[in-house]
């Protein structure tokens, strides 16, 4: 597999069922990690490793790398007490003199690199240092609490039945026409929308949306959870509120703004306001895609792992007499959408390994007579 086809977003993956795992998989060695070396000589070798349920898929590209020359090499394995058990060749795929069977050990160096230390000399390294490009989330790793990071009481994490309640003890309706359901195979995911304050043609003026984790054929009993909130008010001049009352009350609630061009808020995973930030900083991680609706406005927006929620917010004001005319909020937590993710991601690919891994070790038939 290449690396583009490996980080695909999961809007477009297509998602097979896979059986039970081959060997329970240890959790600290799970994910797709890659890396890559030059030697100063025009020789280079990158690395794609992939682990998921107990079977890992290992992938060298090499060019003009020592001993190993020109070769592009796959190979399968089961993994037990998060190590090798015997390596596969997938003739298969590849071309050039690959390696009959690479020995190697694993060594989770931090949560973001994993160590691949081979004994074979063609390799020519001591070890390779691979970073976790897509891992599962670790709820021992979950950003800190954010004191009043919420909309109307909801926030990220809530299931369904919790948001609804919270919802309706504040005038809100379901409104079942702005709903969105997304479509894949094996899973489906829903964005929900609620009104109030119907205007004289009967549409709501104060809107909250909510885009929530996977529904799962495989596995039904998990409760999809919000992984992003979002509220859309066209505030009534009845109510008399100056924009710069609207943006004390943002700064109140949410600590101070990240930066002086907008509202945004982006929280470190401690959850401190970061400072003159525009978004949150790059990781080894892949960025997750995230889906999000305003009433005007249907969305999708990259969310770094390395960061804790972010908060984005926009008044709009009244030019002429200055007071607050609009209000748009949304809240996107990235745990419960590293955690969707992984959880989808990692179902099809898992499949996929498993597929080629059980076709590789099972052609184990003799040379026909010709």
């Amino acid at each position: 597999m290449n690396l583009l086809g490996k980080l695909s977003q999961f809007c477009c993956a297509a998602l097979v069922a896979s059986g039970p795992a081959v060997a329970q998989g240890a959790p600290d060695v799970q994910g797709f990690w890659a890396g890559g070396y030059v030697d100063g000589r025009g020789g280079q070798i990158q690395f794609q490793l992939t682990i998921i349920d107990g079977l890992g898929e290992l992938e060298y590209n090499a060019s003009n790398w020592g001993g190993l020359g020109f070769a592009i090499c796959e190979y399968l394995f089961p993994v037990e007490n998060g190590q090798p058990g015997k390596v596969l060749r997938n003739s298969g795929a590849g071309t050039g003199n690959c390696l009959a069977e690479p020995a190697f050990t694993l060594t989770r160096a931090n949560k973001d690199v994993l160590s691949v230390a081979f004994a074979n000399p063609e390799i020519e390294l001591e070890a390779a240092e691979l970073s976790g490009v897509l891992r599962p989330f670790d709820p021992a790793e979950a950003h800190a609490p954010i004191a009043n990071l919420d909309i109307l009481g909801a926030t990220p994490g809530m299931t369904l039945d919790q948001i609804e309640q919270l919802l309706a003890d504040k005038g809100y309706q379901r409104q079942e026409n702005r709903d969105r359901l997304m479509e894949y195979q094996d899973f489906t995911r829903d964005m929900l929308a609620w009104g109030r304050a119907p205007n004289d043609q009967g549409k709501p003026t104060d809107w909250f949306f909510a885009s929530f984790s996977a529904k799962k054929s495989w596995a039904p009993d998990d409760a999809p959870v919000a992984m992003s909130i979002a509220r859309d008010w066209t505030i009534p001049t009845s109510e008399a509120i100056a924009g710069a009352t609207m943006v004390e009350s943002l700064a109140t609630k949410y600590g101070p703004r990240s930066n002086s061009i907008n509202e945004a808020r982006f929280y470190d995973r401690s959850g401190t306001v970061l400072q003159d930030a525009y978004s949150c900083g790059d990781g080894p991680h892949q960025p997750i895609q995230s889906s999000y609706q305003l009433d005007d406005q249907l969305g999708n927006e990259e969310i770094s792992v390395t960061c804790g929620a972010v908060l984005d917010a926009y008044v709009s004001t009244d030019s002429s007499t200055g007071r607050a005319v609009r209000l748009k909020l949304r809240i996107t937590d990235p745990d419960p959408l590293w955690d969707d993710f992984w959880k989808t991601w990692s179902h099809s690919e898992g499949a996929r390994i498993k597929a080629v891994y059980e076709g590789v070790a099972g052609a184990t038939g003799k040379a026909p007579e010709l």
